[in-house]
């Protein structure tokens, strides 16, 4: 807890610091409550007014990649606690947001299978590899956004299984929870989609007017949230740009034009990292399970809506944002579909055999996390590196100076550390030749001389 930030994406908590940062020192109505990877007051040197438009101000300074919501809940938490925003916070919150959606999980489960197959789920996911890191130490849209989406896979599958009057709560609960998804993360979208899918099979089949309800409501909910970011976009920059920024950048992440073998490759390392110990318990409980197939209760129609729910929506981020699943954190969406699958196979098996095996999973869940991600003293020093050099920044870069980067990282855990913009270079000479296009006058170079880090200072 709170070590140095560095490695094993932790870039993600670093960037997410740094945008509330620029809020809490400049204040959240300066920026527009627009997120950041880098100090504005910082950057604004770099974008000066009188030579950029607006929208390449925007485009330079800001980042709109995901909905604002994962920024803005923690930020509201560090003015109500009346801190600054820091590591250790932040990590704390995830950690609570952790055993929230744990708990929420139980309950989603429980709508689908009983109370031991669901008590298994929920404890597979809260010991995996993947949810003890990204629901602790790192933190960014891709982790939070699993608090909302399996909140609202309760709702959803209550709504799609009960054929019964439906409580008024669970209506607003899912267009509530489906909001928060979609001002979460992209991967409310294609929960959205998923949700309309069920409600069309289902209404083709049985024609029911409340399906055509649900799909309306799913369409409100995606127009609040598409609505309130883009509104708040807006404030900084045009449509038209706006647009044509996210066809750059689904050029980077989307699946289009991906190299595909080595990509699916990381794709399968990344569920690896993040899994295996439940990867191996699920596929030996299926083979298990299924030789003793009298003995087992059979895949019920409300098992496979949870499958359809909680899977396809992962599966259909990934066919369209490819490059984006080759980050490990992209796998953590899968987590309830493993985690639900192997707590109902558990539940299969007798009570002393599945709490051995519930335990052994959990174990090397844990083993296997602190293999990924070792404690200080066990790690070769890859924790300190970027702190080392952010520090290095903060003492030798004067406030008038722009820094550079020479062979050294400029990811955003250095940012943070100097508490300055990083920008990298090949050469001396490309530093100076950005210092004459920008009309700026000083700069320092870091770069790695001799083992040791040197601060080379330039003018134009």
């Amino acid at each position: 807890m709170d070590r140095p930030l560095s490695a094993h994406h932790e870039y993600c908590t670093a960037f997410t610091l740094i945008a509330l940062t620029n809020w809490w020192e400049d204040g959240f109505a300066t920026h527009k409550g627009m997120p950041s990877g880098g100090f504005i007051r910082d950057g604004a040197a770099l974008f000066p007014a009188d030579r950029y438009d607006r929208n390449a101000r925007a485009v330079g300074l800001y980042y709109f990649s995901h909905p604002p919501l994962a920024y803005d809940l923690p930020y509201a938490l560090f003015v109500l606690f009346d801190t600054a925003p820091n590591a250790a916070g932040l990590q704390w919150m995830n950690i609570i947001f952790h055993l929230i959606t744990t708990m929420v999980f139980f309950f989603a489960l429980r709508v689908v299978m009983d109370e031991r197959g669901a008590l298994f789920g929920a404890v597979l996911y809260l010991f995996l590899p993947a949810t003890l890191w990204f629901h602790g130490n790192v933190y960014m849209s891709d982790m939070f956004v699993q608090v909302p989406w399996i909140l609202h896979l309760v709702f959803a599958l209550r709504l799609f299984q009960d054929k019964g009057p439906v409580p008024r709560r669970n209506w607003i609960g899912y267009g509530v929870t489906l909001f928060l998804v979609v001002y979460t993360s992209w991967l409310g979208v294609f929960a959205a989609a998923v949700g309309v899918l069920v409600a069309v099979l289902r209404w083709w089949r049985e024609a029911r007017s409340r399906l055509v309800s649900l799909v309306l409501l799913t369409g409100l909910a995606l127009v609040a949230a598409f609505g309130l970011t883009a509104w708040r976009f807006l404030q900084v920059i045009d449509a038209g740009a706006l647009l044509d920024h996210y066809a750059a950048r689904f050029a980077v992440r989307g699946s289009i034009g991906a190299d595909l073998w080595p990509t699916l490759k990381q794709v399968a390392v990344n569920y690896r990292i993040g899994f295996l110990p439940v990867i191996v318990l699920l596929v030996v409980l299926v083979l298990r399970n299924t030789r003793r197939k009298a003995e087992t209760s059979a895949f019920s129609g409300t098992l496979g809506l949870f499958a359809l729910l909680s899977g396809l929506p992962v599966l259909l981020d990934h066919l369209v944002l490819l490059q984006y699943a080759e980050h490990d954190f992209a796998a953590l969406k899968a987590a309830p579909l493993l985690c639900g699958l192997a707590g109902w196979q558990l539940s299969q098996l007798g009570s002393t055999w599945s709490r051995v095996a519930l335990g052994l999973t959990c174990l090397a869940g844990v083993l296997y996390f602190y293999r990924t991600n070792p404690l200080p003293g066990h790690d070769q020093g890859r924790y300190a590196q970027e702190q080392t050099i952010g520090s290095f920044i903060a003492t030798n870069a004067a406030a008038d100076e722009v820094v550079f980067g020479q062979g050294i990282s400029t990811e955003p855990q250095v940012v943070w550390y100097a508490r300055r913009n990083v920008l990298g270079v090949a050469s001396i000479e490309d530093a100076e030749r950005m210092l004459r296009e920008r009309d700026l006058p000083r700069g320092v170079v870091i770069s790695v001389s001799n083992g040791e880090l040197v601060a080379t200072h330039i003018t134009r």
